[in-house]
């Protein structure tokens, strides 16, 4: 008989199932003080691809700021001249009003006064003028020019400031208000989009916040008083206070306010120029800001002109040495500082990191 064969066992093999992957956790969504360091670190990686080197000097950076008269793009003459100038090794920033009646050597023309050298040769003139070891001798990296109405404009971006009014004080400036509010209307022609408010000061002598363009121009016009010294000491004190707004502002807040100034002012600086600067902002925000004015008291004597015109008389010596000793931080004797025409020795801020214990005696 056939056999038939017992059934094979198997034994069973027990098949362990893949784990199943962890889903991905929702991201939580950027916090608003998140999204703006992201924005500002992209911001800063952009900046850096287009900057461009800035300074010749590996200490001191010069720009000179120009305020012309003009209602119109052509330049005649420069009203107002402030340099700014920013020392890495002593970390302070000056700025200088450079008095407009100065008597100088005009590069290629002759002797006449500071703010003529716009009129007969332009930027570039004043620039050699002001660099000229006869003169100044301060080297300019960059410069910028506003007219009145693009000061206006400008002046809007960085408002508000703050200045304590005398009666008088008060009701010239008022006039000059209607002024500038008038040569921004002549500029940008009289609309209801570009028309300017006047926006009058009201009240006695006492403390104002000067909130607009037109106000701050207007205040910083005013000269029947104080004279040109006074008119620059205001200048100085309002751009200190534009600066310390523009300190509040976040890297792309900053980045943005540079871009509109850039389409409003005339410069020769580059808009990759422009983002080196930015890049060292948060460092120059920390330095130490002082004003000044060249000449400087004590190193000139006021006359008339040929024509009577109100000039300047500078001593070139010490006025050099006193730059010297500001914006470059250079040392300087007593003997470099004492004018030989009064005998007098001009005042010297010295930055906290420079004193010395025998400038700190003196």
């Amino acid at each position: 008989p056939t056999v038939t064969p017992a059934p094979t066992q198997q034994t069973a093999t027990s098949i362990t199932p893949e784990p199943m992957p962890s889903p991905s956790p929702t991201p939580e969504p950027l916090t608003e003080e998140e999204k703006q360091q992201l924005a500002e670190m992209e911001l800063r990686s952009s900046l850096q691809e287009s900057a461009e080197e800035v300074m010749q000097s590996d200490d001191v950076y010069n720009m000179l700021l120009i305020g012309s008269d003009s209602l119109t793009g052509d330049l005649e003459r420069s009203d107002a001249m402030l340099l700014l100038s920013v020392n890495m090794k002593t970390k302070t920033i000056w700025i200088t009003s450079l008095m407009r009646d100065t008597q100088v050597e005009i590069a290629d023309w002759g002797i006449g006064h500071l703010n003529w050298a716009t009129r007969f040769g332009g930027v570039d003139m004043l620039v050699k003028t002001v660099e000229s070891e006869r003169n100044f001798a301060v080297h300019i990296d960059n410069w910028a020019m506003v007219n009145f109405a693009e000061f206006i404009r400008v002046a809007d971006l960085l408002a508000p400031v703050t200045v304590t009014l005398t009666e008088q004080e008060l009701s010239i400036t008022n006039g000059l208000i209607r002024e500038a509010a008038r040569a921004y209307d002549q500029t940008y022609g009289y609309t209801e989009d570009n028309y300017r408010a006047r926006t009058y000061l009201e009240g006695g002598a006492g403390e104002y916040t000067l909130t607009d363009g037109v106000q701050i121009l207007g205040y910083c016009r005013e000269r029947k008083l104080g004279g040109d010294t006074g008119r620059s000491q205001k200048q100085r004190d309002v751009l200190m206070q534009m600066w310390e707004n523009a300190k509040k502002m976040s890297l792309t807040e900053q980045y943005n306010l540079a871009k509109q100034i850039m389409s409003i002012i005339h410069t020769d600086l580059t808009m990759g120029q422009c983002a080196s600067l930015l890049l060292k902002a948060p460092e120059f925000l920390t330095y130490d800001i002082q004003a000044q004015q060249c000449p400087t008291p004590g190193s000139f004597w006021r006359g008339r002109d040929a024509d009577g015109l109100s000039i300047y008389n500078a001593d070139w010596v010490v006025n050099r040495n006193f730059l010297r000793a500001t914006i470059y931080g250079e040392e300087m004797s007593a003997a470099d500082l004492t004018s030989g025409w009064t005998g007098e020795r001009v005042q010297v801020y010295f930055p906290p990191e420079t004193d010395t214990a025998e400038d700190s005696a003196e």
